[in-house]
């Protein structure tokens, strides 16, 4: 698998850019930009990597791609004797970001970044927090869907994992009382810089107003 997947998506990007631009770019070129965007300085650290290597992917619980256009820039301004008229890194990433999501052998979930990944799991808790309270007798009163819910999120990046951690407040126009949640959503690395395993998710709800005085005045709460 290990070379399978990123053979895939040399191959894709080979052919998108002579189909697309009429330029052959090499596969030794094809090889490293791709190697970039898994999260690597060079296909050789990539082939190296016996900690969280690529071949683990296929037991990733997600896959967030977080922005590889960035990793694939710096990698074109190191590598030398590259065709002229190579598009941008951001179109050159389209083709491996489609090999990556058609690619039957890749179960996991793909998100295009930790953000959409961290909210969408923090929020599944916080309402599903709101569905036990009722169903145990203490309802709000309202679907906190409707709420305009102001959102802050903090990524923390480590080797071994990365943290987020959502926080949740809305206006104080709204029609009951504030309420404050925190999400703790913990990512275990196994692969690269884009496979992960099964998400750690650790809410912690208030009641009343938000501390955050900072917070607050930001967004024009108070």
């Amino acid at each position: 698998m290990k070379l399978e997947i990123t053979k895939a998506c040399a191959d894709s990007l080979r052919v998108f850019t002579q189909n697309n631009y009429g330029i052959p770019l090499k596969s030794s070129h094809a090889h490293e930009l791709v190697a970039a965007y898994f999260g690597y300085s060079s296909r050789a650290a990539m082939l190296s990597d016996d900690e969280r290597p690529i071949c683990n992917l296929t037991n990733a619980e997600l896959i967030i791609l977080n922005h590889p256009t960035h990793r694939i820039e710096q990698r074109l301004k190191t590598l030398a004797n590259l065709p002229l008229g190579l598009p941008s890194s951001d179109i050159l990433a389209a083709p491996i970001d489609k090999t990556i999501v058609t690619n039957e052998k890749l179960p996991g979930k793909v998100w295009t970044d930790f953000k959409e990944m961290a909210i969408a799991y923090a929020e599944d808790r916080v309402f599903h927090n709101e569905k036990m309270m009722r169903m145990i007798g203490i309802d709000g009163g309202f679907d906190q869907r409707e709420l305009d819910w102001l959102i802050q999120v903090n990524i923390k990046t480590e080797d071994t994992n990365v943290l987020m951690t959502v926080t949740y407040d809305y206006p104080t126009k709204a029609k009951k009382p504030m309420r404050h949640a925190s999400v703790a959503v913990t990512l275990p690395r196994i692969s690269g810089n884009i496979g992960y395993g099964e998400p750690q998710v650790l809410p912690t709800f208030y009641n009343g107003h938000m501390s955050d005085t900072d917070f607050r005045l930001k967004h024009g709460i108070d």
